[in-house]
């Protein structure tokens, strides 16, 4: 057989690797794994089937490339995520688990997107809290900041999910960190209404050494967004 040829079936291996990982058919991976030797080839985006399946929430696929060696860190090429990355956005608490689980080094859990955004931040911002407790239990740094001086306690403040909020104030989170515009999860909380967010950081800030009623770089309390947002 000459090289195109070998090339050619090759390719197709790749193709057929990457289709099968995000649309879940477990039993052929295993029967594609077997007869390559890079399982982290990518696709034009910089995903590869590790990333796809995680995507997609395949916990089979996700099991047998972790198991064959798929790297769990390897970023994509536009937002620069990894898989974990990628399950912690959509929810998928079990492919997460295992994603963490099999990750070295073991402050994986804290690897920032190319925001600076880590996999419990993601979790937060879309209210997946099964996502967020897997996080927290693994280590995950709960004031981590990202590249506007956000936390993931901002990201509750603004999105209004409580459950996510209540289990990062359990693990400690600081409520009266300030961004880069100098604004607490307080100030984000009052400016997007949400009522029970908003008590919760009230209630915990109220043991702080710190005001809650701090002022933002504008000059503005969160009172004044309270009042400007209606």
């Amino acid at each position: 057989m000459n090289s195109a040829a070998v090339d050619t079936g090759m390719l197709s291996s790749v193709v057929k690797l990457k289709e099968t990982a995000y649309h879940g058919h477990h039993q052929a991976l295993e029967v594609l794994v077997q007869s390559l030797l890079d399982l982290d080839v990518r696709n034009s985006s910089g995903r590869t089937p590790l990333d796809l399946a995680a995507f997609k929430g395949h916990v089979e696929c996700v099991d047998v490339l972790i198991n064959q060696g798929a790297s769990i860190l390897v970023k994509d090429y536009i937002l620069k995520r990894t898989p974990i990355h990628a399950a912690a956005t959509n929810g998928h608490s079990e492919c997460l688990r295992l994603l963490i689980g099999n990750a070295e080094p073991q402050n994986a859990v804290d690897i920032q997107d190319g925001n600076g955004q880590t996999p419990l931040m993601l979790s937060v911002l879309n209210g997946h809290t099964d996502c967020v407790y897997s996080l927290l239990n693994k280590g995950a740094s709960v004031d981590a900041k990202d590249k506007w001086g956000r936390t993931a306690l901002h990201r509750g403040a603004v999105t209004g999910h409580e459950e996510c909020v209540d289990a990062l104030l359990q693990h400690g989170a600081k409520c009266l960190f300030r961004d880069s515009r100098g604004r607490t999860p307080i100030h984000l909380s009052a400016a997007c209404g949400h009522i029970g967010v908003l008590g919760a950081l009230l209630q915990a800030a109220a043991s702080s050494e710190s005001s809650p009623a701090l002022a933002d770089s504008h000059g503005y309390t969160a009172l004044h967004w309270a009042c400007y947002n209606g």
